[in-house]
């Protein structure tokens, strides 16, 4: 399984957020120095948080510093709501993460699917089964039907992020993998992730990858090989 270094940007610092919170963090840091220690990761997950809760990309300029360290090794997250920004944002990385545009503008999310095959990962945030919007405050559909939607498309990925236990280090909610896996091949975790047995569960529930933040910046991941993988 890999282990995928997640850094999530505000105002150009990285932070990590509990539970999504502006102002509520467990960790605020250099994003360039966080992109040096990941170098060797297969890939990176980036979040614009700025982007996300704006609407528009927002730290582009460190973005483009993070992708130059990681030499384009990464899938960028937050605002990405148009044709520009995915266009943008796949300059930059090896793929674009989009949240609830297949949802709320199906028919913008079709297109760029169809001018953007395989390079596009799909970020589903879900609370007590419902998938999130607007900051994780807005129930958006429930998670059996969203999965339903995306059936057709060819996505490079799925993310399923735990909000429960997002930025908490509580560990992984229960959750099968084999759900996502008959809507693409790919599917990543995030979510409470705090330790090498949350990494044994995320696994054995048939995930291929694991989104870690603060775990690995306070280096409680020894199990994680030199190659980023578990």
């Amino acid at each position: 399984m890999l282990v995928i270094p997640s850094i999530d940007l505000e105002n150009g610092r990285a932070v990590k957020r509990v539970r999504g919170r502006r102002g509520e963090y467990v960790f605020v840091g250099d994003p360039l120095e966080l992109a040096r220690r990941f170098s060797q990761a297969p890939l990176v997950h980036i979040v614009d948080l700025d982007g996300a809760e704006r609407g528009a990309p927002a730290n582009l300029d460190v973005v483009a510093a993070i992708s130059e360290e990681l030499e384009g090794a990464c899938q960028l997250g937050g605002g990405l709501r148009s044709y520009d920004h995915v266009s943008r944002a796949l300059e930059l990385c090896d793929y674009a993460v989009v949240g609830t545009l297949p949802f709320r503008e199906p028919r913008s999310f079709e297109e760029l699917a169809r001018q953007f095959p395989g390079k596009l990962v799909v970020s589903l945030d879900v609370l007590d089964g419902w998938v999130m919007g607007d900051g994780w405050r807005t129930k958006i559909m429930r998670l059996k039907e969203a999965l339903e939607l995306l059936e057709r498309f060819n996505l490079a990925a799925v993310i399923y992020t735990s909000i429960d236990v997002e930025g908490t280090g509580a560990g992984p909610l229960a959750v099968d993998a084999g759900l996502f896996k008959r809507v693409v091949s790919r599917a990543y975790y995030a979510g409470g992730i705090s330790g090498c047995n949350h990494l044994e569960i995320i696994k054995r529930a048939g995930f291929d990858g694991a989104i870690v933040g603060y775990a690995l910046y306070r280096g409680d991941l020894s199990c994680v090989k030199n190659d980023f993988t578990y």
